[in-house]
């Protein structure tokens, strides 16, 4: 579905779920009704026709009023899933339009120290994770989070992951009802289903062997009772009272130790019921026909297909049902131990759920993932293309581009005020990004590395084309005061480019960019590395010092860069190293008012604003000639 039919969709729910309430309205009043209808009418027989007369119409009533329920509760489970349903679309519509409000809870931030989740807003609040992440499960958030957040891309899963992404595109049926059954079964839009429960109860030790024993020894008491019951009834000795109260003692003696085995086994049953109907959906849909697709829904079929496991556990469901009343709990265990019973059936299906359950969730876990990746595509056509995915080339010496794209925008940012970029980096290259303040330096080199980390996840990149080789990005973008273990920003800033620098070392056997040899380590893929405004702690004359020393070190390392900088000054490095180059934003002042273009433009800014913004805010600062 495109994204323009989105708001037509959400007026039909909306007209849907005012119809269901109106119905639900009517079944109220008819509930209401039936029941004291039905009381008056069986008094009043009652007391005119007779007592068998009111009985039977009381019985009546309760059937009548048993019967609207059932139908009445039909209605409020419809109602409920419609509002779910019209919050996960709307939930896509807010993709469109960035509005972060209506996407619901945010992810959690970034892992301290992470290479470059937080200077990429890749998770958090308003992050690239908060905006593509549909999934309905806690799984398939993890598992979506884990490549996002990727320090060393893996080149064949990455290109493996993409093809399966392009497979799903179509399938937005598969990917929408996977997540709404996912969220039905956590109960609500803000939270997604956890398999912690399941996992737990899995990985317990084994409940006590005495339970087979004592539901022997209690199951013998119980069939003996029940013998000697009829041969009370057909004349003989009335004995099974004492069998009966030496089977209550014994029970209750043991309550405490069999409920615990019970409530755990019954946890189970709950939290494996939760999700059979994702998983008999993800079974019976027919993307699993896609040669792509094909090996994900492997442990969804054949001899381990759930719908051949879970009746098994339907059956067992049905039969605990009455015990979820105390008063039918306690009637029916006083005749026979059905708390044991049904433990030792749940708990010869542990072994069984113990070794299909995590591949099943495995599978949907990764379907829901991958499926987040092609929603990201298939609500934003117009505006992104699937990169190219390629290895490492074997010789530096004439090597395509470790990163091109074009029309590059950032993800984050409204289409409308987005303004797409060519780019190309070589391996060991430096381009020095200059410009004014607000001219979307800073932005260019995150549309990069959110290009990068996206498409190697498996997703597409906001461009009209991208071609990209492995990179490891390290980025030093947003550098603010690490309180905790007392450093300055300055000093923070400072170990972070130690860290960089120490991370694009290159071997001494390699050539910058060439292709590492099979099983050698991850430091053998080259870096992307983004720096943004390095060492604005410091004064000017030692921070051009270390900023032209960062980046003499950065020309051809084990990597390629981008710098955005206000420093002018080191522009001029491009002079001494052919592999430094320049680029840059600018804007123009018209009047009060600059207009930038955001125009990615080649050689060093010709342009500064400082002043201009200074004087537009009020500051005493004189406007000359030369800064217009």
């Amino acid at each position: 579905m495109h994204a323009d039919r989105l708001p037509d969709l959400l007026q039909r729910l909306d007209r849907h779920a005012a119809s269901l309430r109106q119905t639900s309205l009517r079944f109220s009043r008819l509930r209401l009704a039936a029941a004291l209808g039905g009381i008056g009418l069986a008094l009043a027989l009652g007391g005119t026709v007779g007592p068998l007369a009111g009985w039977l119409t009381a019985l009546g009533t309760i059937l009548v009023f048993s019967v609207l329920v059932r139908f009445h509760d039909r209605v409020e489970v419809a109602l409920k899933r419609n509002r779910l349903w019209r919050t996960l679309q709307a939930r896509h519509l807010a993709r469109v339009t960035l509005d972060w409000d209506a996407l619901g809870p945010a992810p959690a931030p970034a892992p301290p120290g992470h290479a470059f989740a937080s200077d990429l807003d890749v998770v958090g609040p308003r992050s690239l994770l908060h905006l593509l992440d549909t999934t309905g499960t806690a799984g398939a958030r993890t598992r979506l989070r884990g490549w996002l957040l990727a320090s060393v891309p893996d080149a064949d899963a990455g290109r493996l992951r993409q093809r399966r992404v392009r497979a799903l595109v179509p399938r937005r049926r598969l990917r929408d009802r996977l997540a709404l059954l996912a969220h039905t079964a956590s109960g609500s839009a803000d939270a997604r289903w956890s398999d912690a429960s399941l996992r737990t109860w899995l990985d317990a030790p084994e409940a006590d062997g005495s339970v087979r024993t004592w539901a022997l020894v209690l199951g013998s008491l119980a069939a003996l009772t029940a013998i000697l019951i009829v041969i009370a009834i057909i004349g003989g000795p009335s004995l099974w009272g004492y069998s009966f109260v030496v089977y209550l003692l014994l029970y209750v003696s043991r309550y405490a130790a069999f409920s615990e085995v019970f409530d755990r086994a019954y946890d189970l049953q709950h939290g494996l019921a939760q999700i059979a109907p994702m998983l008999d959906f993800a079974e019976a849909d027919g993307a699993r026909r896609d040669p792509d697709l094909a090996p994900l829904w492997e442990p969804l079929a054949g001899e381990s297909a759930p719908s051949r496991h879970l009746k098994r556990l339907d059956r067992i469901a049905s039969a605990a049902a009455v015990t979820r009343n105390d008063v039918g709990r306690v009637v029916i265990n006083a005749i026979l131990p059905y708390d044991l019973l049904l433990t030792l059936a749940l708990n010869r299906l542990r072994t069984e759920f113990a070794r299909l359950l995590p591949p099943w969730l495995d599978a949907v876990y990764e379907i829901e993932a991958l499926g987040a990746l092609a929603a990201a595509y298939d609500f934003r056509r117009e505006a992104t293309a699937f990169p190219d995915l390629s290895p490492l080339a074997p010789e530096a010496s004439g090597a395509p581009p470790l990163f091109r794209a074009a029309d590059l925008r950032h993800p984050l940012l409204p289409l409308g005020g987005a303004r797409g970029n060519e780019i190309e980096l070589g391996a060991g290259e430096v381009i020095l990004v200059t410009g004014s303040n607000m001219s979307g330096k800073s932005t260019f080199l995150r549309s990069i590395g959110v290009a990068s980390v996206l498409g190697w996840a498996g997703g597409p990149v906001w461009a009209e084309s991208a071609s990209l080789r492995p990179l490891r990005p390290f980025a030093s973008m947003r550098i603010g005061d690490v309180l905790q273990e007392g450093l300055s920003t300055f000093y923070a800033e400072v170990k972070r480019l130690k860290a960089l620098l120490d991370s694009v070392e290159t071997p001494a056997d390699r050539r910058p960019g060439q292709v590492p040899a099979s099983g050698e380590s991850a430091e053998a893929v080259p870096s992307l590395v983004l720096i943004d405004e390095m060492l604005r702690g410091t004064n000017n004359r030692e921070r051009l010092a270390g900023a032209q020393a960062i980046v003499r070190a950065l020309a051809g390392a084990h990597a390629t860069s981008l710098v955005a900088t206000h420093d002018l000054a080191l522009a001029d490095l491009e002079q001494e190293d052919a592999r430094v180059s320049n680029a840059h934003f600018r804007e123009e002042a018209e009047g009060d008012r600059l207009a930038f273009d955001y125009l990615l433009r080649p050689g060093p800014c010709p342009t500064t604003n400082a002043l201009i913004i200074m004087h537009r805010a009020g500051l005493p600062v004189v406007l000359e000639p030369a800064t217009g």
